[in-house]
């Protein structure tokens, strides 16, 4: 039913978190017969957007007329369109007073009052209510239910060109709400002109649409949305910084260590004399000097020997 309203009367999309509006009176009637204009009324009386930046739009006490308007007449006061954006919930109202429609001469819509409102906390039911007080349709009396087909009724009318003309209207009510949004229209009538050409085949001319007290709101954000948005690019610099510095830092830590090193075991083996002593003459090893030694001292023990041994000889042949 909310989607046929929005489609039929061509109100204010409610599109955003936290978007309300209100209308009170939307007139938008058309017909022709022979290609003359019967019927011809347009006009909204009465509209209320909340302020994109929070905070109420009101309209009070608008005289309900429709400058221009043909084979229509209105009459009564839009006491109050309101709607309001606020940080935990948006909402809307639409209030009418002693209203009285009338289409080629017909009074057809009637009421003491007529309200609609309709709110949406951040958290919580989301409500859409109407109230009619005093409905008449063509002088009888209407009780409407919201969301049902509600009630229609026809009347004789007089139109030139047009024979046994009728005007069927139909009045029904929305109390309408989703996960996040909500409607309400008090009442929606719905008009039709019927009728022959020069006692031809009957045919069926839509009229048009009249909206009486209209609210729509949507439920705005959550506030951990913004409060989360912030805190990723605070994390972001934090690891970044970090993990380059680290990474520079161990890399001279490491490379001075370990080339000191290397080069400090390269020349451990040549410096010290005690593994590979040499002579500082002859430049050979001590080995060698150590046998020549010992070989030495051998020919010495046998040389005293054999010197000792013929000094015996010598003295014994002596003796004798």
């Amino acid at each position: 039913m909310a989607g046929l309203v929005a489609l039929t009367t061509g109100g204010p999309a409610v599109a955003a978190p936290g978007d309300a509006s209100a209308r009170g009176v939307v007139v938008d009637l058309s017909a022709s017969v022979l290609g003359v204009p019967v019927i011809t009324a347009n006009a909204t009386i009465g509209s209320a957007t909340a302020p994109p930046g929070g905070g109420t739009d009101t309209t009070t006490g608008l005289a309900v007329t429709i400058p221009g308007a043909v084979g229509v007449t209105a009459s009564g006061t839009v006491l109050e369109v309101s709607a309001t954006r606020g940080p935990t919930a948006s909402s809307a109202n639409a209030d009418i007073a002693e209203l009285a429609l009338g289409i080629l001469g017909v009074p057809v819509v009637a009421a003491d009052l007529i309200t609609a409102e309709v709110n949406c906390p951040q958290s919580g039911v989301l409500t859409a209510d109407t109230n009619v007080v005093g409905l008449t349709l063509f002088g009888a009396p209407a009780v409407l239910v919201p969301n049902t087909p509600g009630v229609t009724a026809s009347a004789a009318v007089v139109v030139p060109g047009l024979t046994e003309a009728s005007l069927t209207v139909t009045l029904t009510a929305v109390e309408e709400t989703t996960a996040d949004t909500a409607a309400a229209v008090a009442v929606l009538a719905t008009v039709q002109l019927t009728g022959s050409v020069d006692g031809g085949q009957v045919i069926d001319i839509p009229v048009g649409t009249v909206i009486l007290a209209e609210a729509n709101c949507e439920r705005p954000l959550a506030p951990t949305s913004p409060t989360a948005t912030p805190t990723q690019p605070s994390a972001s610099p934090t690891v970044t910084p970090t993990a380059s510095p680290t990474q520079p830092t161990a890399s001279p830590t490491v490379t001075p260590t370990a080339s000191p090193t290397q080069p400090t075991q390269s020349p451990t083996a040549s410096p010290y004399p005690t593994h590979h002593p040499h002579l500082p003459v002859t430049g050979d090893s001590g080995t060698g000097l150590w046998w020549t030694l010992g070989l030495g001292t051998g020919m010495v023990t046998l040389g005293a020997g054999a010197v000792l041994a013929v000094r015996r000889s010598r003295r014994m042949t002596g003796a004798c």
